[in-house]
């Protein structure tokens, strides 16, 4: 009922274990075979164009310069492709999204919520400041490193609708990008994108943290503001008065009137009092970002900076998974040819931070099946999973054979798509 080294794309990345599936693909633990290191991979197929400019978007946020090294961005840091199938590749987080969080804590204090708002919107200047505007902000992007009682820390995720200022706009007209609740009155109307949709999103989230709403409950874009000042009026938090007297120019309905994400940053100052003092729940009680995976028990994981510290560390990761694997009764299988492989972007050489994940799974024992087949143990067990049944039934992705073809055809499939939205935009101006 386990599954173990499943599968291995393109020679080098070999999925362990899936941990969540979304729309756009599945997101697995895998093993970054370059590296001998655990990582995160998430599988896509390359069906239609949609999926295509995607996989685009996203390797393009990956490989734009200093945006891998950004301490609170987690975009890919390469990619690989097999046929079909595209792997986006990046450090395991550990500490679940602020949407979990927010479901087991509650709502936060306006302390906890200011410092979280200021490292997103460290993000977002960065991200404004390479003209790429991330357009899906909301807190089920946002991660946090697995930190205990020990400050948060939060990386944005994500980057399937980025948008950088010299694409060519692919959408349709009037079509709004996003997730209800997390976009920008402009947005709603049509408007084109800009970083103040990004600014107005990073408000939404730290009131959707101050007060979450009730499930499927979104309030009207134009009520944010009158809703955020009955939150805040009676806080005894002291920063409480300064929080909303941001957020309220943040959530202005005129984009040009908000403040950019840097400006908005810097009125918030860093926190000068112990992490206990103000990293809590609104009930007062500590908040706390646990670890939600088990780490790996064969190896290093890939730092939250990307894998340049790790050259030349496990090289015999893959191997030693792949020996266990037959010593339990599994016999690994040959991994197939690459075809594609990104070369990772150069990183200077630093001590690997914590590893970092998202919740899920469950564990698996060893033994014999109800149809008598042998099951091996999982290498890397989950005891906090929520939902084992689920996670048993996720199959890893099928391919076909590797052909040079598959990736050919990937490509010329974005180029065509880019080059016909080309022509209609010409043609519409």
């Amino acid at each position: 009922m386990s599954t173990i080294m499943s599968d291995v794309i393109a020679g080098r990345i070999a999925l362990l274990d899936p941990l969540a599936r979304g729309a756009s693909g599945s997101l697995w633990r895998a093993v970054d075979r370059r590296y001998g290191a655990v990582c995160a991979a998430k599988v896509m197929r390359q069906r239609d164009g949609a999926e295509v400019l995607r996989f685009v978007r996203e390797q393009a946020v990956g490989s734009a310069q200093g945006l891998g090294r950004h301490p609170h961005l987690l975009p890919p840091y390469t990619w690989v492709a097999e046929d079909d199938t595209v792997v986006l590749v990046m450090p395991l987080v550990h500490g679940g999204t602020l949407a979990d969080a927010l479901a087991e804590h509650g709502a936060l204090s306006p302390s906890l919520v200011a410092q979280l708002l200021r490292q997103l919107l460290d993000a977002l200047a960065t991200m404004h400041a390479a003209q790429w505007v991330h357009r899906d902000v909301k807190p089920a992007n946002l991660l946090l490193d697995a930190t205990g009682e020990e400050a948060p820390h939060l990386l944005l995720a994500d980057f399937g609708i980025a948008l950088h200022e010299s694409d060519v706009r692919l959408t349709e007209t009037g079509f709004a990008h996003g997730t209800p609740g997390f976009m920008a009155p402009e947005v709603l109307a049509g408007a084109g994108t800009s970083t103040a949709q990004d600014v107005w999103a990073a408000a939404a989230c730290a009131l959707e943290a101050l007060a979450p709403p009730r499930p499927r409950e979104r309030p009207d874009p134009a009520q944010l503001p009158a809703r955020l000042h009955d939150i805040l009026a009676a806080s005894p938090d002291p920063a409480s008065r300064p929080l909303e007297a941001l957020l309220q120019e943040m959530l202005r309905p005129d984009p040009a009137a908000r403040p950019t994400a840097a400006q908005a940053r810097d009125l918030i100052p860093p926190p000068s009092a112990p992490t206990a003092q103000w990293s809590r729940a609104a009930d007062g009680s500590l908040f706390v970002v646990a670890d939600r995976l088990e780490a790996a028990e064969a190896g290093p994981e890939v730092p939250l900076d990307g894998p340049g510290s790790l050259a030349g560390l496990a090289p015999g990761l893959h191997e030693r998974l792949t020996a266990l694997s037959a010593s339990a009764g599994s016999p690994a299988a040959a991994p197939p040819t690459a075809l594609s492989t990104a070369q990772p972007p150069a990183a200077p050489p630093q001590p690997a931070p914590s590893a970092a994940g998202s919740p899920d799974g469950g564990p698996s024992d060893g033994g014999p099946s109800a149809d008598g087949a042998h099951t091996t143990k999982r290498l890397v067990h989950d005891p906090t999973r929520r939902n084992p049944a689920a996670q048993a039934t996720a199959p890893a992705p099928r391919r076909g054979r590797a052909t040079w073809a598959g990736v050919l055809l990937l490509v010329l499939s974005a180029l065509c798509l880019a080059g016909a939205a080309a022509l209609l935009w010409a043609a519409l101006s």
